[in-house]
């Protein structure tokens, strides 16, 4: 397998921040550049430039937290909150823009009407993406 130098971490929640960012840091090596991404989606019918401040106050805590745990561990790391309409085609445009190796997204088991209709983020990036992607999927609860 190829030197993993850049890896992408997609963030959707601040609870799963820590877990991907120890799955990502365990990967990389201590030259290796961190990007760490929060999508903020918005509908279709909304501007991607519209005024959505608590949305964006989110993602930057989502972000800083990723960002504090990096830096605790050593590695250089680098933050992006992205707007976009689809979460998945944003991530993959991010994985092209910047040469990513390898990216490292998390899963949920909340299985939402959309989801169901059109497949998850998860799924869509699989299928686009260009390059390795490790998906971390927790157990489900109660099991």
């Amino acid at each position: 397998m190829a030197t993993t130098r850049r890896i992408l971490v997609g963030l959707k929640t601040a609870d799963q921040a820590d877990q991907l960012m120890e799955l990502a840091c365990a990967l990389g090596a201590p030259d290796t550049a961190i990007l760490i991404v929060h999508v903020i989606e918005l509908p279709d019918v909304t501007p991607l430039d519209a005024e959505v401040p608590d949305l964006v106050s989110a993602a930057e805590a989502i972000l800083g937290r990723a960002e504090r745990f990096a830096r605790e561990h050593g590695m250089r790391a680098k933050t992006e909150v992205l707007r976009a309409h689809g979460a998945a085609s944003a991530l993959v445009d991010e994985m092209r823009e910047h040469r990513i190796d390898l990216a490292v997204l998390g899963y949920h088991h909340e299985r939402k009407l959309s989801e169901i209709v059109l497949g998850t983020t998860a799924r869509h990036v699989a299928k686009q993406a260009p390059c390795r992607i490790v998906l971390d999927i927790p157990p489900r609860e109660g099991r």
